[in-house]
């Protein structure tokens, strides 16, 4: 019985163990009292934030929708730590558990937005931010407008547009068009923040 339980104890500590290392992750900037980790989904992107909720909160008490708006987060790369600013000038869109906030809201209210916004912030469970669904539209709607001018017979030089007669129309109303949406893509929130609460 002894000889048993000599030759397993032995092969215990001769033998090596093999395991696998993941990749580290630095929680310092972790505040655990919180319960989650302060990330931001950017861009398809995972990053932390170690003001993840200051930058909410000044975000949401904002006038968000304005086109002089400027705002800057200071981002790390979850795993590889790479430390970076995200840097933002115009209006943006905010929604919340995907519905649209109006731009006049309780968050940025001058009545009890505090407590509101207080309130909230400890419901949020992720951010996202991306490009606009209506700006994508609009940049897809330009291209194909220009790949239709393209295929018009036309010669364009330094200072005049050439073309036959039948493709005037057509061209004319083609540049019109695109245009309009430049000027609409223009005037559109370059960014979609959406927060997610469940």
């Amino acid at each position: 019985m002894r000889l048993i339980i000599l030759s397993t104890l032995l092969f215990f500590f001769i033998t090596p163990i093999y395991t696998q290392e993941g990749s580290k992750i630095d929680l310092k900037n972790v505040d655990v009292a919180t319960n989650r980790l302060p990330t931001i989904i950017l861009f398809g992107g995972e990053y932390t934030i170690r003001d993840r909720d200051k930058f909410l909160k000044s975000l949401l008490k904002s006038q968000f929708y304005r086109s002089d708006l400027k705002i800057l987060i200071n981002l790390q790369e979850f795993i590889s730590k790479r430390e970076f600013s995200f840097k933002h000038e115009g209006a943006v869109k905010i929604n919340i558990n995907s519905r649209k906030l109006q731009n006049q809201n309780r968050y940025n209210s001058q009545l009890q937005s505090s407590v509101y916004v207080s309130s909230f912030l400890r419901k949020v469970k992720s951010v996202r931010i991306d490009s606009s669904l209506e700006r994508r539209a609009l940049k897809n709607e330009i291209n194909f407008i220009q790949k239709q001018i393209d295929s018009l017979d036309l010669t364009i030089g330094y200072d005049s547009i050439n073309f036959q007669l039948k493709d005037s129309k057509i061209f004319k109303k083609l540049y019109k068009k695109q245009n309009q949406k430049i000027r609409k893509l223009e005037n559109t929130s370059v960014i979609e923040i959406n927060i997610f609460t469940d």
